[in-house]
């Protein structure tokens, strides 16, 4: 394994921070992978999107499998692990793949309508059923997209890329809303969002809920409650789960050592990170990493 998480290449001749590819021509591309295999673990540093039009297939995020049927969609997040099966060539439909959903010379969102519960891995699953989408349909907008991506006339593209990706993330979240419709609570989405993000950048320097709580002037309490309330788990069972999954991240995606990886998640002896990841997870890192 490299110590470089693999990135995926965009087409830069069309100067845009967005492909879409139909299945056939994501495996066409995956052909030609050279600095990792797409079919074990990998990091990924943009936002991805799979959806299903024919067939049947897994997916793998996050050390975990997940089956797609027809008109299902799944949403796998910057920083996440993944690895594709290879039944997906056996099946058809389209991939997205973009850098940012909000920075960027073309963002895909209007900053004051966020999306609290799409690409939110601590929530939910990232997997979108065709039921759960009601009467929408993404294939379509997936289909638009990728016609205007190969289109070979060049103005406004991005704007009508902007505009098709937009309506599609909306309509995700939208199916994401009424499959979290008792923890819709905006406000209580938005701090816990917050703590998250915080939780992304320090975790490596504290695991101390009470500190995050401070940061975000809120009590320890209540911060509790929002995270219990919307991931079933205490803040601090939900900071330790989301250490385990960095400590995992490290060793399915990297050649670095167990001590090197415990200082990079904030242990200052690699004996303390091997104790807690032990506990946790009733086995060692270098259990995990030879037995994944």
């Amino acid at each position: 394994m490299s110590k470089e998480i693999p990135k995926v290449d965009f087409d830069k001749s069309k100067d845009l921070n967005i492909q879409i590819m139909s299945f056939d021509e994501l495996l066409a591309n995956l052909l030609k992978s050279k600095d990792h295999d797409p079919y074990q673990l990998h990091r990924i540093e943009f936002f991805l999107i799979l959806i299903n039009t024919h067939g049947s297939f897994s997916h793998f995020v996050d050390f975990k499998s997940y089956r797609l049927e027809k008109g299902d969609a799944i949403f796998i997040a910057k920083n996440q692990v993944h690895h594709f099966s290879k039944e997906i060539k056996q099946c058809s439909g389209f991939c997205i793949i973009f850098r940012s959903v909000f920075s960027g010379k073309e963002y895909y969102l209007p900053e004051l309508l966020k999306l609290n519960r799409l690409f939110n891995y601590h929530l939910s699953s990232p997997l979108i059923r065709q039921k759960e989408f009601d009467q929408d349909k993404l294939t379509d907008i997936a289909s638009s997209l990728h016609y205007e991506f190969h289109f070979n006339k060049s103005f406004a593209k991005a704007e009508i890329l902007n505009a098709l990706l937009q309506a599609l993330l909306l309509k995700a979240e939208r199916a994401k809303e009424a499959q979290l419709i008792n923890t819709a609570n905006l406000h209580w989405l938005d701090l816990f969002n917050r703590f998250k993000e915080m939780l992304e950048k320090e975790f490596n320097q504290t695991r101390n809920a009470r500190l995050y709580a401070s940061e975000l002037a809120i009590s320890y309490k209540f911060l509790n409650d929002i995270v219990k309330e919307l991931s079933g788990k205490t803040a601090k069972e939900f900071i330790d789960d989301f250490v385990i999954i960095e400590i995992q991240r490290y060793l399915a995606s990297t050649s670095l050592s167990v001590k090197e990886i415990s200082y990079k998640t904030g242990f200052e002896e690699p004996s303390n990170m091997i104790k807690f990841f032990k506990k946790k997870t009733q086995k060692t890192p270098l259990d995990f990493r030879h037995k994944r």
